[in-house]
């Protein structure tokens, strides 16, 4: 697999070998055209490497049916603003389409469904945003008659540079249909100062189990104290991001306290070196933070999860994607929405902040509800401590473990995730393959 986290480190030597002429008494005793098996040779596991062979994205990007592209606009209804077929920005070699707000009520289109069980279908797509340095929160609302339900996607990313980055489309709500009969997409945001380019808009299975997965951000001592003790009363594990820097620090964890919890089933993932806003570094400084954070882990036997990283601040640029392809083959930012397995942006994952405890009940519904497409919520914590909003208190992060206890959902640590990801998607190539 191109996007493999590690590699061979060598194999066990031959066993050694008995002479014939050595027999023991009960060998001797043996028919002569018997033979003893084969010796058993076991190869070491796999051992993480500080550098990837291959970029995860790659072998990602065409997970699922191309839907829509910029080829064509003519089933492409404006509501508001305009829209253009436009190669001035192109995602690969697909032409992208541009839309533009003409006023305050900025732009949307509505793009008809067909062919999909939207039940079980989610979406994914290429954006790329000519204006960065803002939080946006684009709207791509489905009216699905099958489900009952207008599903509300959502996706949102502070963009540090303009470039083209893949989305895979959370659900953050659902309401109301618009029409019982007719399935569309809504693609809209607000405001009229977004010049805003969409591409290689893709429809993707969602067929699995729904499963939850569990995160603390910035390695900080209350996730020792008190998530730790509340999470394991429950049986819940979680990845932990850490600020692989701070260690030891006043407010951070120890060594023995990240010892402590790997052992009990909780695993430490890369959250930079010193926590600064990645995308705002020079590349070399960006290099710097990514790379010695990884060693760090590696070096000090938290080889689990040293291949996923979370970026500070959700600060990124499509430069920092590359260079963390060097090294990592999972990266996530806070986005919204619970979310389908089949991913494809593999360095740009949606998570959901857990701080809402209301909003993460409600969010656990939505992953439990049949008729709605969706098998997968990461809900991300930081601080866990009274008074401290927009933390969550300890209250709040025992209300909502107790409630994944009540409803029985399956929680497993952020590296399943990613490796059924990537073991989902080497055995669909190698079905294709057969298939064709």
């Amino acid at each position: 697999m191109a996007a493999s986290t590690a590699c061979l480190s060598g194999c066990l030597g031959d066993a050694p070998s008995q002479s014939s002429s050595q027999k023991t008494p009960s060998q001797e005793t043996k028919n002569e055209t018997d033979t003893d098996p084969e010796p058993t040779v076991e190869t070491e596991p796999e051992s993480p490497t500080l550098f990837l062979d291959g970029d995860p994205r790659e072998e990602l990007w065409d997970v699922g049916d191309q839907w829509r592209d910029g080829t064509s606009l003519d089933e492409w209804d404006v509501l508001s603003g305009s829209i253009e077929r436009s190669t001035k920005h192109q995602y690969r070699d697909f032409p992208s389409v541009r839309l533009t707000a003409t006023d305050d009520d900025g732009v949307a289109v509505r793009v008809p469904i067909d062919g999909y069980d939207l039940t079980q279908t989610s979406f994914s797509l290429a954006m790329y945003i000519d204006t960065p340095g803002t939080h946006y929160s684009p709207s791509f609302d489905v009216n699905a008659p099958e489900c009952g339900q207008t599903l509300e996607f959502r996706t949102r990313y502070k963009i540090d540079e303009p470039g083209w980055i893949r989305y895979d489309l959370g659900i953050n709500d659902i309401s109301n249909l618009d029409s019982t009969t007719e399935s569309y997409m809504t693609i809209s945001w607000g405001g009229n100062d977004i010049d805003w380019y969409i591409s290689d808009l893709r429809a993707v299975p969602v067929n699995q189990d729904p499963c939850l997965f569990i995160q603390f951000d910035d390695s900080l001592r209350s996730t020792y104290d008190t998530a730790f003790p509340i999470m394991r009363q429950y049986d819940i594990p979680a990845t932990v991001y850490t600020v692989t820097g701070r260690i030891g620090n006043t407010g951070s964890l120890t060594l023995d306290q990240m010892n402590e919890m790997q052992d009990a089933g909780w695993e430490f993932a890369s959250h930079t070196q010193s926590h600064q806003r990645t995308g705002e570094l020079s590349l070399d400084e960006q290099r710097a933070e990514l790379e010695n954070s990884k060693r760090w882990l590696l070096d000090h036997g938290f080889e689990q999860a040293a291949s996923m990283l979370a970026y500070p601040f959700g600060s990124f640029t499509t430069e920092t994607m590359d260079i963390a392809a060097d090294y990592y083959d999972f990266a996530t930012s806070e986005q919204r929405g619970a979310i389908n397995r089949r991913i494809s942006s593999p360095l740009s994952v949606n998570r959901h902040p857990g701080d809402n405890v209301k909003r993460s009940l409600e969010l656990i519904d939505i992953l439990l509800d049949d008729q709605i497409p969706t098998d997968t919520l990461v809900l991300c914590y930081h601080d866990v401590i009274e008074d401290n909003d927009p933390s969550v208190d300890p209250d709040g992060l025992r209300e909502t473990m107790a409630y994944i206890d009540d409803q029985g959902v399956t929680c497993r640590v952020t590296s399943e995730l990613r490796d059924d990801l990537f073991r989902s998607e080497s055995s669909s190539s190698s079905h294709t393959a057969t298939d064709n």
